[in-house]
């Protein structure tokens, strides 16, 4: 449609997500426990007051890997496909507050909070809200 090859048009891609990710990554998003409270949903407050951020692992699903190794790193067994895995984490009122960095799909969401930085954001009577899938 505008002339340009399939390859040219990924690297351009490729190339401004790099430059997103460089710029964005240096924005702290992590709101202060008085923000939080703020924007906190009157039930949510009244029933998981001290909860700081709802987390959730989030697969990617990916190409195959030409490396064996890589393969078995990123094989979803729940997926049942390669994936890449990402912890997410939102405020109670909404508002996406982390992103980790991203991990192979064999990665547990358990391995992917013990490696990021959520636990050190955290305050000392914070709360994390996780589904019951997560096994800490």
């Amino acid at each position: 449609m505008f002339g340009i090859s399939t390859t040219e048009v990924a690297n351009i891609f490729i190339t401004w997500v790099n430059f997103m990710f460089e710029l964005w990554s240096k924005v702290n998003i992590w709101p202060s426990r008085a923000l939080v409270d703020y924007y906190m949903p009157k039930l949510f407050k009244q029933h998981h007051s001290s909860t700081r951020v709802v987390v959730d692992g989030t697969e990617i699903p990916i190409a195959k890997p030409k490396n064996p190794i890589s393969q078995q790193a990123t094989f979803s067994s729940y997926k049942h496909h390669n994936t890449i895995k990402n912890l997410v984490g939102i405020t109670p009122g909404g508002l996406i507050s982390f992103c980790s960095e991203g991990y192979g799909g064999s990665t547990s969401d358990c391995q992917i909070t013990e490696r990021s930085s959520l636990l050190d954001l955290c305050e000392e009577k914070d709360a994390i809200m996780a589904d019951r899938g997560f096994k800490m």
